[in-house]
């Protein structure tokens, strides 16, 4: 990653030069390769501070034996909201990434501690909980695929503010993984998962309800009418409500990158002319069931929820 980034920037004027004729040739006036090239060039760069002061960090926390303390965290921290923060703005200003949040909401995105089950549909929503409750002050760790430790940054700085890596297909290891994941979790924080596991597509849809009915055939019967998420591996958010006991739940709904199955389509269609609309609401964990079963039916609710939702807003 440094030496991608440091080869990068050195060549960006060629690189930025070849990437503007190809956008012209192709009549691409708004200039698309330019602007994705620009952000990728930023994200190269944010990927790279964090490498560098990664160790300088292991050091001041007594050569790694107190990084589990407040002040080495608060310092991982704020190295993940600058990040984030940078990246956001680059996203918006080249990418025309904007967020349009619906007034609503905000009454739902309040101070923690909460468990926030987000929409996933492209790679670029996985920071969108983790934006929203850091504008609003808040700290956040996440349940992140153990596929973005190839990410050194992800590597480095995540698992230090507290965020678990986990495997994809493998509930029970991960569920071992979430044990803990609650300690420290105040009103100041929000725990993010993205219960669905992977990105939505229609096909994954349909091979994932064929699997089910075969398997769950009552879960199947009930969560029929999808036709915009996936349904909710249960696992991950089981776990974390034995283990953030007394947290609300924030439930996040988005619509808007739907039309993008992959970085490249977004890369061609940049920038993007429509805002990214979000929507949340928020369940208090009183209301939460206690027994595992009806703690997937209710979760299963929330999906069709969010799958409804979604359905209103690409009809528009």
């Amino acid at each position: 990653m440094l030496g991608a980034t440091v080869v990068g920037v050195l060549a960006s004027p060629i690189i930025l030069a070849v990437a503007a004729v190809v956008d012209l040739v192709l009549g691409r006036f708004r200039l698309p390769t330019v602007r994705v090239t620009l952000f990728l060039l930023q994200y190269g760069i944010n990927d790279s501070i964090e490498i560098v002061l990664a160790p300088v960090y292991w050091l001041l926390a007594g050569f790694g034996t107190r990084l589990d303390r407040p002040r080495s965290i608060r310092r991982h921290e704020r190295l993940q909201q600058w990040s984030i923060g940078v990246l956001a703005r680059r996203a918006d200003r080249l990418l025309g990434l904007r967020l349009e949040i619906d007034p609503a909401s905000m009454d739902a995105l309040t101070t923690g501690p909460v468990i926030v089950l987000c929409r996933h549909v492209n790679v670029v929503d996985a920071s969108l909980p983790t934006l929203l409750y850091q504008r609003l002050g808040l700290r956040t760790r996440g349940v992140i695929m153990a596929e973005l430790l190839a990410d050194p940054g992800f590597d480095l700085i995540y698992g230090r503010t507290g965020s678990r890596f986990i495997p994809r297909d493998n509930a029970p290891e991960a569920r071992v993984m979430l044990s803990g994941i609650g300690r420290g979790v105040d009103d100041g924080t929000a725990v993010v998962i993205f219960p669905e596991g992977r990105l939505f597509r229609p096909d994954r849809l349909e091979r994932t309800m064929t699997r089910m009915a075969e398997t769950n055939s009552e879960r199947a019967q009930r969560l029929t009418t999808l036709r915009h998420v996936l349904p909710a591996r249960p696992a991950g958010v089981l776990a974390l409500l034995d283990n953030v006991p007394g947290a609300d739940a924030v439930v996040i709904a988005h619509a808007g990158l739907d039309r993008f199955a992959s970085f490249r389509d977004l890369a061609r269609a940049v920038p993007l002319r429509k805002p990214i609309r979000v929507v949340a609401w928020r369940v208090p964990a009183a209301t939460v069931p206690v027994d595992d079963l009806e703690r997937i039916e209710w979760l299963d609710d929330q999906w069709l929820r969010v799958d409804e939702w979604v359905a209103g807003q690409v009809a528009v």
